[in-house]
């Protein structure tokens, strides 16, 4: 068999194994992203570990103390990374883990205040640094939960230290800390819970630019793309051939003789016409295509990684489908069929000379006779 012949053969081979490339499911996405936030919390507990020798090297935590809250900074990391890689954390409600990772952090801290009075500072800063990861996830009422169940721990802390050693002036400096981050708390809830409702009021703006963006790149009346998206579906996919050396083809498809569908019957069979159309080209596209409504009855089909003989297969194809589909509501006229230009992008030449190529093409095959593919 000669190359000519076995170029479609191994076009639709490569096609296949494109197509049949597994991509990440959702929920795969979704935990590269908890692992992703995991890891960021994580530089949260190593910037604290840093703070605490910086104690150390002012006498205010003792090597004992800091030694072992590096040991436990880092099995919780551990634990929590082997949680993630394994997929354990989807067995919880939260497959995020931020209540016991919040938990975990704060209890480590009150550890080390209980070991370290004059870590008290630290606490404080790295307490509401923590209080906000969790704002990032969860509710004000879980959230405020968490914050009291903190307290309750630094109040038995409090209670703790001072039933073993009886000085006064430590526990006194404790109960106003105590004091402090009890007045404080409330009020970051509630500040926290006005920045989440402008986070959700920011979603929704943003869903619905998305919403008119999608809108505007469509043909009302088809639903495929129009000539604006089209022209810039065209320059990048261009940017992405000169970039990969892949081919690049494009297709523009006119309905022969459309125009009788208005004349013989009305406009709105015409635009009946044209939807039928767009959804079986639609129908036999692959998902890397690019289809659009170009204006009146002209369309183009964008065909990346597809050389000039592929596309001119995907033209026929598109063709003998289009011939045998049925128009129930014009019965009396003859079977639609289209005429196709079929161009493949050169390098170095702009994506208006590809498509002005592939539009003489399909001049060429409506001075050929129509329902046909030219190149």
């Amino acid at each position: 068999m000669g190359d000519s012949a076995m170029r479609p053969h191994i076009l639709t081979s490569m096609r296949d194994l494109i197509s049949e490339t597994p991509s990440p499911t959702r929920e795969e996405s979704k935990q590269r992203l908890r692992l992703r936030r995991f890891m960021q919390a994580s530089i949260f507990s190593v910037l604290y570990l840093l703070v605490l020798v910086i104690f150390y090297t002012q006498d205010k935590v003792d090597r004992e103390t800091l030694f072992e809250a590096c040991a436990i900074v880092s099995m919780l990391i551990f634990g929590f990374f082997i949680a993630f890689r394994l997929g354990l954390n989807r067995r919880f409600p939260d497959p995020s883990l931020t209540v016991f990772q919040l938990l975990a952090a704060v209890f480590t801290m009150l550890f080390v205040l209980y070991r370290a009075p004059d870590s008290r500072l630290a606490f404080t800063a790295f307490f509401f640094v923590a209080l906000m990861f969790g704002m990032l996830r969860c509710s004000g009422t879980k959230l405020a939960v968490l914050g009291v169940i903190s307290l309750a721990a630094f109040a038995l802390v409090i209670v703790c230290r001072y039933s073993g050693n009886h000085d006064a002036e430590m526990a006194r400096l404790d109960m106003l800390q105590f004091v402090v981050i009890s007045i404080t708390f409330p009020w970051f809830l509630f500040i926290g819970g006005r920045v989440k409702q402008l986070q959700r009021d920011l979603l929704e703006v943003n869903i619905k630019l998305e919403d008119i963006e999608e809108q505007a790149r469509h043909d009302d009346l088809t639903g495929v793309y129009n000539r604006r998206a089209l022209m810039l579906a065209m320059e990048q996919s261009k940017q992405r051939a000169n970039a990969s050396g892949e081919p690049l083809s494009i297709c523009v498809i006119d309905l022969d003789l459309f125009k009788r569908y208005n004349d013989e019957f009305d406009h709105l069979t015409g635009d009946r016409v044209l939807q039928a159309f767009a959804q079986a080209a639609r129908d036999e596209l692959r998902s890397t295509d690019v289809f659009g409504r170009y204006g009146g009855d002209e369309f183009v089909q964008i065909l990346p990684h597809t050389a000039l003989a592929g596309a001119m297969l995907d033209a026929e194809r598109l063709r003998n489908r289009i011939g045998t589909l049925e128009i129930p509501f014009a019965p009396s006229m003859r079977p639609l069929t289209v005429s196709v230009g079929v161009a493949q992008y050169r390098p170095g030449e702009t994506i208006v000379q590809t498509f002005s190529r592939a539009d003489g093409a399909l001049y060429k095959a409506k001075q050929l006779g129509r329902n046909r593919v030219e190149c």
